[in-house]
Formats: C-alpha cells, sequence, structure tokens
C-alpha cells in the first residue's frame, strides 16, 4: 500500500487547482465578452447599410378652412359719433356739402365718403354696446354706399376717372360686407338677423358696379 501524500503538499495542490481554475474562468468570460462585442458591432454595421423604409401617415384630423385674406380698404375717422349732442350738427353739414357739389363724379365720392364715415361709427357704437343705434347708423350708411353706385350709374361718359372710382367703389362695397359680417357674429336674436339683413345692400352695390365696370 502507497504511502498517502502528504498534508502540506496537498494543500498546495489544491491551491494550484484553484488558480487554475479561476484563470480558467476569467479566460473564459473574457473570451465571452470579446465575442458578444464583435457579434454586436457587426450586426451595427449591417444594419446601418440596410435601407430604411420610411413611411409618411397622413393625419386622419381634417383640415380647417382657409380663412379669407383682409380686404385691403381703410374707412376714414368717422368724427363724433351719432350719440354726441353735436352730431344733427354734422348731418346738416353733411347735406349742405352734398347740396353744393355739382360734379356728378365728385358726388359719388362724396356719398362714399358718408357711407364710409357711418359705417365706421356704426360699428364703434356696436362695439360699445350701444346696438339699437349702431344698427341704424350703419343702415344709412349702407343707403348712401347704395346712392353712390346709383350716381355712378348716372354717368354717361367713360373714362379713366370713371373706372378708378368705380374699382375704389367695388372695393369699397367688399369691405362693408367684410365688416357686418363680423360685426353679425358677435350679435344675436333680432339684432343678428336685422344686421345680416344688411348685407344685401353691399352685395348689390358690388354687383352694379362690376356691370358698370364691364
Amino acid at each position: 500500500m502507497k504511502n498517502a501524500m502528504p498534508a502540506g503538499r496537498q494543500e498546495k495542490l489544491k491551491l494550484t487547482l484553484k488558480k487554475i481554475l479561476i484563470t480558467f474562468s476569467v479566460l473564459f468570460f473574457a473570451f465571452f465578452i470579446l465575442s458578444y462585442s464583435i457579434f454586436n458591432a457587426s450586426a451595427q454595421t449591417l444594419a446601418a447599410k440596410k435601407p430604411v423604409l420610411k413611411f409618411t401617415v397622413s393625419p386622419s384630423v381634417t383640415p380647417l378652412p382657409t380663412p379669407k385674406p383682409e380686404i385691403q380698404y381703410y374707412l376714414p375717422y368717422p368724427g363724433i359719433l351719432p350719440d354726441h349732442p353735436l352730431y344733427p350738427l354734422k348731418m346738416v353739414r353733411d347735406r349742405i356739402w352734398l347740396w353744393l357739389t355739382t360734379n356728378s363724379l365728385r358726388k359719388v365720392e362724396v356719398l362714399l365718403l358718408f357711407a364710409d364715415k357711418r359705417l365706421g361709427a356704426g360699428k364703434a357704437l356696436i362695439e360699445g354696446n350701444k346696438v339699437s343705434l349702431g344698427l341704424t347708423t350703419i343702415e344709412k350708411a349702407e343707403k348712401y354706399l347704395e346712392r353712390a353706385v346709383n350716381q355712378l350709374e348716372r354717368e354717361k361718359t367713360k373714362g379713366p376717372e370713371l373706372g378708378k372710382l368705380g374699382e375704389k367703389l367695388k372695393t369699397a362695397s367688399q369691405k362693408h360686407e367684410e365688416i357686418i359680417a363680423e360685426l353679425k357674429e358677435n350679435l344675436t336674436g333680432d339684432t343678428k338677423v336685422a344686421l345680416e339683413n344688411l348685407l344685401v345692400y353691399p352685395k348689390t352695390v358690388l354687383e352694379k358696379v362690376q356691370k358698370i365696370l364691364e
């Protein structure tokens, strides 16, 4: 029977085996990490070379309607409003002014000026919560606008001046319609209906002007 290995030698052998096992484990783990890194890098390279298909998904939301462009026509300053105690004197002045204007085309300009000023005054009154007086003032404005186009229709001699004035009256009628339509949106009930009925004036004026300019 062989002699047993000395205890000291057995201990050294165990330590040696333990070191070998640890070294092998570290090498194996390092090899695994290296292999994974190489594989991951290769996969990313292939993914980068592969063409990417892009799909555009159209939104299902209904687009908002495009707002109408604002009519480029500026109303003159209305001056004192109909609720001012001196306003009756202004009306007398306007009647005298119109009576003294004998040139037919010049009379169209004066009537249009009165229409624009009263529209601006009516707008200010409605926005100042004086709706009833504002409606009356706008109605007078549209009647002046109607008188202006009727005066233009009576002009027999056509020329550059008539064409220029006709274009101005055309744009003015569009601006009147725009402002009345905007004011209407902020009203309710009978006042809204009354203001909506006044839209017939600028629309009729526009049709007449277009026929004159043909």
